[in-house]
């Protein structure tokens, strides 16, 4: 993680450079006539800075959404692995031992493997491989009993949550609509610090400070978008938390012979 998070950088930055924009502006743009012009700029400026704070409203609403349904995939995620394991319990032991490995191997590999391979924009080959083995090896799996066809069908059903959950979260590190976007922030980021740049003559230390708030405000919107945008890399980035707790709680189911026990046939 950064020594300074993205957040206060963005906004800091944007204070900053509109700081700056101002005393240049303030230097050779000639003095605007507030007592003729002011009324059409308040009025001009309204309208621009409701529609502006209106779109960065819904869009950072849209974003912090996404952000926390995916973190509830990679929980779900998680938890079906969990799910299989348990439901191998119910089988033939080297069956059940096979599939008890590899949700192991899954978990390990999206820690190790995939999330590094995430924050890229990629995907683990190791992982996609382990995946294939797993449904590979559940659904070439020959029922013999009642029990077992039940278990079964329910495994067939965790691993199409599973393949789900997974592609839906590398999906998103291949969300065009972020860079779509931005552009478009950023210009009517521009349009409304311009119109700050228009008022107020006198008092430069005061104007100065208050188009510098402006821009901090702005500029710390458009970071947190940024942020929430990115949820596998930067300063906000979802952990593999839940695929470390399955590890742990399945390798201590295989190693503690009381539990042991509920993960066998």
């Amino acid at each position: 993680m950064n020594l300074v998070p993205a957040l206060y950088s963005w906004s800091l930055m944007a204070g900053v450079i509109a700081f700056g924009a101002f005393l240049l502006i303030h230097r050779v743009m000639k003095p605007v006539d507030l007592d003729q012009h002011q009324g059409f700029l308040d009025a001009m400026l309204s309208i621009v800075g409701t529609l502006v704070s209106i779109l960065l409203g819904l869009l950072v609403a849209a974003s912090l959404d996404h952000y926390r349904t995916l973190e509830q995939n990679v929980d779900a995620e998680a938890a079906t692995v969990v799910n299989v394991f348990r439901l191998s319990g119910g089988l033939p032991q080297q069956f059940g031992e096979e599939v008890r490995q590899l949700c192991i191997q899954y978990c390990d590999q999206v820690i190790h493997d995939e999330w590094p391979a995430m924050a890229k924009g990629d995907q683990s080959n190791k992982l996609l491989l382990t995946s294939a083995t797993l449904a590979r090896t559940v659904v070439t799996f020959s029922p013999t009993t009642n029990g077992e066809t039940n278990i079964h069908s329910a495994l067939l059903s965790s691993l199409e949550q599973l393949s789900s959950c997974r592609r839906q979260r590398l999906l998103a590190t291949h969300d065009p609509w972020k860079k779509q976007l931005l552009p478009v922030l950023i210009m009517c980021t521009i349009i409304v610090l311009t119109f700050a740049f228009l008022y107020g003559r006198k008092g430069a230390i005061l104007h100065g400070a208050v188009i510098c708030l402006v821009a901090i405000a702005l500029g710390a919107n458009l970071a947190l978008m940024e942020l929430l945008n990115n949820p596998f890399s930067g300063d906000w980035s979802i952990q593999p938390n839940a695929f470390e707790y399955n590890v742990e709680l399945l390798q201590r189911f295989r190693s503690t012979p009381e539990l042991r026990k509920f993960a066998q046939p």
